[in-house]
C-alpha cells in the first residue's frame, strides 16, 4: 500500500506497529509528546530487529532501511499532515483517547483513515469528536505487534465502507492477517474469547474444583495454549485484567464479565503479577 503511516503514541505497541510498517517499506512518522519515550521506542525496536539479523532472520540492509524509514517527532501536526493512515496507540483510557483523537481529527488530512488500536474501547465512543466519523474505526494489533499476525479491523456503525477496505488493505500490506469484525462488541473476537475463558478458569478455582497449577496444566496440555490462564493473567498484570473485566461489565451489563473475588482480593493486596513478583503463579 502506498502512502505514509502516522503512529500516535510511542509505547511498546505504538513503537512496534511503526516498525512493522517500516519493515514492509512504508514511511512512518512516530509521534509522542515525550522525546524520552520516542528515544526508548527507537532503542527497543532497534534491539528487536537487530536480534533478527543476528539470528539470520533479517538481512542487515533490510533492518537498517526499516529503521531509517521511521521518523520521530513531538509535533502532532507534522506527524499527521499528509499521512494516509493514522493509528492511535495511547493509554487504554477513555479520556486520554478522546483527547488525542480529537486533536488528530483536527490536523489529519480529510481522506486519512484513523484507526484506534484500542482492545476494549470501540471507536463509536469517539466518533463525535471526529470532523468526519466515517473515517474512524478500530484497527487492533495483537501484542507484540512485531510478532503476532492478527489485526482486528472493527466496523463501527459510523464507519464508511471505503475506510474498512483501506484498513484491511493497510494491514495486509504490512504483513498482517486482518479479520473483519462486522460490528462492535466488547473485546471484539480474540480478547472476548480469551477473557471469558480466563473468567471460567477463575471461577473453577474459586469454587474449589481445581487448583491454579492444575488448571494451567489442563489448558496447556488439553487446549494447546502456550501458557495457562493464571500464568497469562500474571503476565498481563492482574490490575490490567481486572480493569478489562470491569470495562466489559460496564459496556455489556453482563454479570459474566464482573471480576471475581479471587482476582479482586489479589489486586487489593497489591499482588499484580510479574510486574511486582506476586500473583497467581509468581513467585513459583
Amino acid at each position: 500500500m502506498e502512502g505514509t503511516l502516522c503512529v500516535v503514541g510511542a509505547g511498546a505497541m505504538g513503537a512496534q506497529i511503526a516498525h512493522q510498517a517500516a519493515l514492509h517499506g512504508m514511511p512512518v512518522r512516530l509521534y509522542s509528546r515525550s522525546q524520552v519515550r520516542l528515544d526508548a521506542a527507537t532503542e527497543l525496536c532497534s534491539t528487536l530487529l537487530r536480534k533478527r539479523v543476528e539470528k539470520g532472520k533479517l538481512a542487515s540492509a533490510e533492518c537498517e532501511d526499516a529503521l531509517g524509514r521511521v521518523v520521530t517527532t513531538t509535533d502532532l501536526n507534522s506527524a499527521a499532515v499528509g499521512a494516509t493512515v493514522i493509528i492511535e496507540s495511547v493509554a487504554e483510557d477513555r479520556d486520554t483517547k478522546r483527547h488525542i483523537l480529537e486533536a488528530v481529527g483536527e490536523c489529519a488530512d480529510t481522506e486519512a483513515v484513523i484507526g484506534t488500536n484500542s482492545s476494549t474501547l470501540p471507536s463509536s465512543l469517539f466518533a463525535d469528536v471526529m470532523p468526519n466519523p466515517g473515517r474512524l474505526l478500530n484497527v487492533h494489533f495483537m501484542n507484540p505487534a512485531l510478532v503476532m499476525p492478527l489485526v482486528e479491523v472493527v466496523r463501527g456503525a459510523h464507519t464508511a465502507p471505503v475506510t474498512v477496505s483501506t484498513a484491511m488493505d493497510f494491514a495486509r500490506s504490512i504483513g498482517k492477517s486482518p479479520v473483519l469484525v462486522e460490528r462492535e462488541s466488547f473485546g471484539f473476537v480474540a480478547n472476548r474469547i480469551l477473557f471469558i475463558a480466563m473468567q471460567e478458569a477463575f471461577s473453577l478455582v474459586e469454587s474449589g474444583d481445581v487448583s491454579i497449577d492444575d488448571c494451567d496444566l489442563a489448558v496447556r496440555n488439553g487446549l494447546g495454549w502456550p501458557m495457562g490462564p493464571f500464568a497469562l493473567a500474571d503476565l498481563i498484570g492482574l490490575d490490567v485484567v481486572q480493569a478489562i473485566l470491569e470495562e466489559g461489565h460496564r459496556q455489556t451489563g453482563e454479570e459474566r464479565w464482573a471480576p471475581l473475588t479471587l482476582l479482586r482480593d489479589r489486586v487489593e493486596r497489591g499482588e499484580l503479577g510479574r510486574k511486582n513478583g506476586r500473583g497467581f503463579t509468581v513467585p513459583d
